[in-house]
């Protein structure tokens, strides 16, 4: 019996590792198994590549910046509605920016391990609503960072319905109907990872600084 990695092994790195790529990573590492030691090492130098890999493959650039206006946009409307002192304090617009930042991060992540094969009608909005829930732990856990609660309320409300909207009507890559018989869905993504031109970018970057500059000298 030749020797391996144990199931145990096996299995734990298979949970790290994103779904549309499993199988040939852990196959690729299965074959060069020389000791327990090695295999843990491969691991921690793999998994961390594999997954960077698949975020690059799996997020839109501009996307990303679209819906990261829209979410920032959402919580300065909802600063200026009910509780103008959010912008004007020391920090302000910084502390404003960190939900959307965390959900932009989460959704990434969400959309990294997403298994392409798998489609059903309500997945798109799975991704950013566990990056808000993300969002609300961060909030009760650093208060000295967190916003009122009537601003994060309505911004979280108004900036889930935007990127709800955004995700539907322009889907991800990964819930893109894919061809039968195709090559393996994570080596024939030919998006490319985290790039958007200056041109592509102007609009949505136009509209959301003509927002900011509105709301900062109304």
């Amino acid at each position: 019996m030749e020797p391996g990695p144990s199931k145990v092994a096996e299995i734990l790195a298979g949970y790290l590792i994103p779904s549309a790529c499993r199988e040939e990573i852990l196959g690729d590492m299965r074959e060069r198994y020389r000791s327990g030691w090695g295999y843990f090492l491969e691991a921690a130098q793999v998994i961390p590549c594999a997954i960077y890999s698949r975020v690059c493959r799996t997020t839109d650039g501009v996307m990303a910046l679209m819906q990261a206006g829209s979410m920032y946009t959402a919580f300065l409307i909802a600063a200026k509605c009910f509780d103008a002192a959010a912008i004007s304090e020391k920090y302000g617009l910084p502390r404003l920016a960190i939900p959307p930042v965390i959900v932009l991060a989460v959704m990434s992540l969400a959309d990294a391990y997403s298994n392409p094969r798998k489609r059903w009608l309500l997945k798109p909005l799975f991704a950013p609503t566990l990056g808000f829930a993300a969002a609300y732990i961060e909030q009760q856990m650093y208060r000295q960072w967190s916003l009122p609660v009537s601003v994060f309320a309505w911004g979280s409300g108004a900036g889930l319905l935007l990127v709800w909207t955004l995700r539907l009507a322009v889907p991800t890559i990964t819930d893109r109907p894919q061809a039968v018989n195709a090559p393996a869905f994570w080596r024939k993504l030919e998006l490319v990872p985290l790039s958007f031109s200056a041109k592509s970018a102007l609009v949505p970057g136009g509209i959301l600084l003509l927002v900011i500059v509105y709301l900062l000298i109304r």
